[in-house]
């Protein structure tokens, strides 16, 4: 396994970290049990994987065995509060399940954190208090994206997390600008999400594909009609490119390691549904 430096704050993460919430394709296979998670948790660290994403809390499946003080493993949480008068509750209530005195990295949406409502003194009085080690912005929604490809990271803040992956590059300037910063750069996404099966995906001819070709081939169909504006540029384009001669499609370890040819990433964050699939896309990958 890869480690390379995050940015400013002193971490050392793998360059691939456990994703949480939503498992790579929870919307083909559901969300897998929390023993089968335990498994992965464990396998992920056997591997060497040292950033673990708990989502909006998915502390519940995390072996005991990794919770507790360590300098070797980081764990990453994304803020459900819905002001910022309610983080240190939050934070306090995950880290007493951790048993941990800090969350490395807190992640909040760049919309809360430039609303103008309290949100960024609320994360330096944290930081202060030493409960949360580092700052990454969620740069999910349209507009998030725009500003962090015109402008780059914000100057009080430690990271960003961005969609970037082989068919979405959009946010290439703004990780360019984090790089000349010292800033760190999250990734999410590099498989498309969780919205489409690996394998129809990338055997899938995009050229001048529509939305409804996204929500024909979703197993969630018209149920992502509202959000498909989103989805359709994260998931549409030339994956087989991404094949060597013989291949139907690409195996999903190639995908990842192309985008760990971009020097700013830190690290890439990808969710699975089970061990194979962490084994899988690991074993899949190939030096830059």
């Amino acid at each position: 396994m890869e480690y390379r430096t995050f940015g400013q704050t002193g971490m050392h993460l793998s360059a691939v970290g456990l994703g949480g919430l939503l498992a790579r394709y929870e919307g083909v296979c559901g969300r897998p049990p929390d023993e089968e998670k335990r498994r992965i948790y464990r396998r992920a660290a056997e591997l060497g994987i040292n950033l673990f994403d708990m989502g909006y809390g998915d502390e519940p499946a995390i072996p005991d065995e990794l919770k507790g003080p360590s300098d070797e493993r980081f764990f990453a949480l994304k803020v459900g509060a819905r002001t910022a008068g309610e983080l240190e509750a939050l934070v306090d209530r995950h880290l007493t399940h951790l048993r941990r005195e800090a969350i490395d990295i807190l992640r909040v949406h760049y919309t809360n954190y430039a609303s103008g409502e309290g949100w960024p003194e609320a994360i330096a009085a944290l930081k202060a208090a030493g409960k949360v080690r580092s700052l990454c912005l969620i740069r999910h929604y349209e507009a998030d994206q725009e500003a962090y490809a015109d402008r780059g990271p914000e100057a009080d803040t430690d990271a960003d997390l961005v969609i970037y992956n082989y068919v979405c590059r959009s946010q290439e300037a703004g990780m360019a600008r984090a790089a000349e910063g010292g800033k760190g750069v999250l990734i999410m996404k590099a498989l498309g999400g969780q919205w489409l099966d690996w394998e129809q995906q990338t055997r899938a001819d995009w050229a001048g594909s529509s939305q409804d070709m996204v929500v024909a081939l979703s197993p969630e169909g018209e149920h992502i009609r509202s959000y498909v504006d989103l989805i359709h540029p994260i998931v549409s384009g030339p994956w087989r490119e991404l094949c060597r001669p013989g291949e139907a499609f690409p195996p999903p370890g190639r995908a990842v390691s192309w985008v760990l040819e971009n020097g700013a990433v830190s690290s890439v964050l990808v969710a699975f549904a089970s061990v194979a699939e962490l084994e899988e896309t690991l074993g899949g990958m190939e030096a830059a």
